[in-house]
């Protein structure tokens, strides 16, 4: 298999799209903002219980997890308290706060495609490459749902949300190049990186995605459909 990066970076860019293309569809029919927001909820918990954490342990161990974990929550802290310290971000309308949890999932994700990257440029000439290519395109399919959903609310433009989907990819790029150059040579350096985007994935769906859906419908309505949504993200990732 040649150019393993360009193939990452379509695959990447593929499965954004067609999850952004869903969640069009999704406004189309002008649901509550309450019942999007949850249903993004469950989308992230769902990846992340079922492939990113997985993928992490795989990699290194529980005690990597933890740490990195750990350290992806402090990052989050560090970059919300930046966001909040920006008045043109941290007041003003719904749509500025849609912007701002859009921005904060678009640089968690293409944090999180580095390291995904680096594997798939590893394990260029294994079987598992494909199937890493199938899983990259799957996976990418509710990411896109669950960043293009605030943005959309945000109302950006078209072209920059064609845009962003190339900024997405480009890390998978870089980090399959990166990985057929110089190899897999530290698994636990990777099983870190992968831990941190975990960290600061949890709590942007726990502190950013969930209390606004809490504020436009109830406790127990939103629970419910992140519930249903974390069910069948699960049970779609774990037949594809």
């Amino acid at each position: 298999m040649t150019h393993i990066w360009f193939i990452g970076f379509l695959s990447t860019f593929a499965g954004i799209g067609v999850g952004g293309v869903i969640a069009t569809l999704i406004n189309g029919f002008k649901r509550s903002i309450g019942t999007i927001y949850a249903v993004c909820t469950g989308l992230i918990l769902g990846l992340l219980c079922f492939e990113i954490v997985p993928e992490a342990i795989q990699l290194g161990n529980w005690v990597v997890f933890a740490l990195g974990f750990l350290v992806g929550v402090i990052i989050f802290e560090l970059i919300h308290m930046g966001f909040h310290k920006n008045p043109v971000i941290s007041k003003g309308s719904r749509k500025q706060h849609n912007l701002r949890i859009g921005l904060f999932l678009a640089l968690i994700i293409s944090i999180h495609n580095f390291p995904v990257g680096v594997v798939l440029g590893t394990s260029e000439h294994s079987q598992f490459s494909l199937a890493l290519l199938q899983a990259l395109i799957l996976h990418n399919i509710p990411e896109g749902m669950i960043l293009f959903t605030p943005l959309f609310m945000a109302r950006i433009r078209f072209y920059l949300l064609f845009l962003l989907s190339i900024i997405i990819a480009v890390p998978v790029a870089i980090g399959a190049f990166i990985g057929e150059m110089i190899g897999m040579q530290n698994q636990l350096l990777w099983a870190f990186l992968i831990s941190l985007t975990v960290g600061t994935i949890y709590m942007v769906t726990i502190k950013e995605i969930l209390p606004e859906s809490i504020r436009q419908s109830s406790n127990i309505y939103s629970l419910l459909v992140a519930l249903i949504a974390f069910c069948l993200v699960g049970a779609y990732l774990t037949s594809s």
